[in-house]
């Protein structure tokens, strides 16, 4: 049974997928590589190899985790995913205005921006360019530890 606040829960190895979000060395990341590695002897540790970038800076991180003796879950966070029109973005600093399917304007999300020059990263860059070219755009936005993070963007065929 889940607390409506949590934000971390501990999964068990095979639940956890390339593709899929997870903590590497405590920092949440969607996972590019996630394999079992072989054993190193016969009667060696069965080992977890996990490394992605990091959810909201892009910064990659990478670990081997030791799946047998004293090994209690892997560390994933809890994640929900809404879709929103895209009213309005800054190109400068990359805030998006958003509209619900309520209606309502949700003005705190953000694109990824790189760290290290402010660039921001692919997605952000397709979000403006495709905006800026006119098109009517939806934006898939996960949310995991209070937080939201723009995820995917598509042409929104419905759209007048």
């Amino acid at each position: 049974e889940m607390a409506e606040d949590e934000q971390i829960i501990k999964v068990q190895p095979e639940a956890v997928k390339k593709g899929a979000y997870c903590f590497v060395r405590g920092n949440p990341c969607k996972l590019e590589i996630c394999e079992v590695l072989p054993k190193a002897t016969a009667n060696g540790n069965k080992r977890l190899h996990i490394k992605g970038p990091h959810v909201f800076t892009g910064k990659h991180y990478e670990d081997t985790l030791n799946l047998s003796a004293g090994f209690h879950g892997i560390d994933v966070p809890v994640t929900t995913k809404a879709q929103y029109s895209l009213m309005d973005v800054d190109s400068e600093t990359g805030f998006l205005s958003l509209l619900t399917d309520s209606g309502d304007c949700k003005e705190d999300v953000g694109l990824v921006k790189n760290d290290e020059d402010g660039s921001f990263d692919e997605l952000g860059q397709e979000v403006i360019g495709k905006f800026d070219a006119g098109e009517s755009l939806k934006l898939t936005v996960l949310s995991l530890l209070g937080k939201d993070v723009v995820v995917a963007c598509d042409v929104d065929t419905g759209a007048r």
